[in-house]
């Protein structure tokens, strides 16, 4: 594979990433991080005061950044699909959408695999901080997801 599509849902903006973008350190660390969450329960995302939370099925993996909050309930920041392979596209593509009047993608149109896509939460307005780093975030979790055996 040479690269991931990575789009984000609320603007429509989309862009091929390469591995080469990724350090091979980042990787292992993510690859960690990753075990974490879908071993149950929140991940804490070093040094950013945020969380990372995971499920998979298959070759489908959904992930959601949760800000922190002294009061133990965060607000969802942002909620990531990665689709290994074409076959959980429609189905993953489609919970993103799920209830969403305002992304600018088509819910009946998704790239091909393997794709990244990431949907702005709630809790994006509450941390404006968090996004000088989640889109990056967002295409290195893709591919620890990706590369992961």
């Amino acid at each position: 594979m040479t690269h991931i599509r990575h789009v984000t849902l609320t603007t429509g903006h989309a862009r091929d990433s390469f591995q080469g973008e990724v350090a091979p350190e980042a990787l292992g660390a993510l690859a960690d991080l990753l075990s974490q969450a879908l071993a149950g329960g929140r991940a804490p995302i070093p040094n950013t005061g945020c969380a990372l939370t995971a499920t998979a099925e298959g070759h489908a993996l959904l992930a959601t950044v949760y800000g922190a909050e002294a009061s133990g309930v965060a607000p969802p920041i942002v909620t990531i699909g990665v689709a290994r392979k074409s076959r959980v596209s429609p189905r993953l593509w489609g919970l993103l959408h799920e209830d969403r009047l305002q992304l600018a993608t088509d819910p009946d149109t998704w790239p091909p695999a393997p794709w990244c896509a990431a949907r702005l939460d709630v809790g994006a307005a509450t941390y404006p901080e968090a996004m000088g780093w989640v889109g990056d975030f967002e295409r290195c979790l893709a591919w620890a997801w990706v590369v992961r055996q």
